[in-house]
């Protein structure tokens, strides 16, 4: 029971402390208990709960910061993962509450923020390698945290399916003279609807990977955070193929269209990949 409560305090320690700090406090408190075992309930009234327990050891200035770099890291993955699906749903609220509002607003939203995806991943990439980097006191070759190989595997399979549909996108449009009514044309059919949710849902889950890889960053092994960069990688490629997608811009009928956005595509796959090796280090 002990070494639940200690493994509780371990992880609001990491949290709410920088690394170095959280191993003494832990260490503290296993020595405290050490000399007068207690059960858990016993515990709990005289230390309190593991959280208050750390809460109260809040360093503010170093708290604050880490809340500022975590909110960063998020704004950084959640728009492009949760937003398209966000906004398939709310294209079906249309139909049934036309007088809706929220829904054009989420709408807007997913096509405001394409020009910025380059920003979000060069940024999220860079701050999570930054403040996420090896201290002086850490061993140098340390095994790869558990769960980290089967998500990363995961995450390549999702991005494997993505640039399968940027294959299929720009093979069936390639010898088009009019890209863009090819496209719409046949974003409209059946295959294309039950591929165009697919993606919706791999950039979700890859969000949701993302956030739980950017919390286990923090309070087990920073190595997770190259789960973080991956999934951040994916949810910008998904996001720009579905800007692509629902784009109406009539420079695609024009002669080489397809280069430079092959080129944003690898691009963005290169940052990812190579952010990925950086982190794994």
């Amino acid at each position: 029971m002990r070494g639940d409560y200690l493994a509780k305090l371990s992880q609001a320690a990491r949290w709410y402390l920088p690394q170095a700090e959280a191993a003494e406090v832990v260490e503290d408190y296993r020595d405290l208990i050490q000399q007068e075992p207690r059960s858990e309930e016993e515990l709990l009234r005289d230390l309190g709960s593991p959280w208050s327990a750390a809460r109260q050891l809040i360093q503010p200035r170093a708290y604050r910061r880490w809340v500022a770099v975590f909110a960063v890291l998020a704004v950084c993955l959640l728009p492009p993962s949760a937003l398209p699906l966000l906004k398939e749903l709310s294209e079906h609220v249309l139909f049934q509450f036309p007088a809706a509002d929220w829904p054009w607003r989420i709408i807007s939203l997913c096509g405001k923020i394409v020009p910025f995806l380059g920003v979000f991943l060069l940024t999220g990439a860079a701050l999570s390698l930054v403040w996420f980097r090896r201290r002086s006191g850490e061993e140098r070759h340390q095994p790869l945290p558990r769960g980290v190989a089967p998500l990363l595997l995961l995450l390549l399979i999702g991005l494997a399916f993505e640039w399968g549909v940027i294959w299929i996108s720009l093979e069936l449009i390639l010898e088009s003279q009019n890209a863009l009514a090819k496209i719409w044309g046949w974003m409209t059919s059946d295959i294309a609807a039950a591929m165009r949710l697919a993606m919706v849902l791999t950039l979700f889950v890859m969000g949701i990977i993302g956030m739980l890889a950017l919390v286990r960053a923090r309070m087990t092994n920073r190595r997770w955070r190259a789960v973080y960069v991956l999934a951040l990688a994916g949810s910008i490629l998904g996001m720009s193929v579905f800007a692509l997608w629902t784009s109406m811009d009539v420079s695609f009928s024009g002669a080489g269209w397809q280069t430079p956005i092959l080129l944003r595509y690898v691009a963005i796959t290169v940052v990812g990949l190579v952010g990925t090796g950086v982190s794994l280090c």
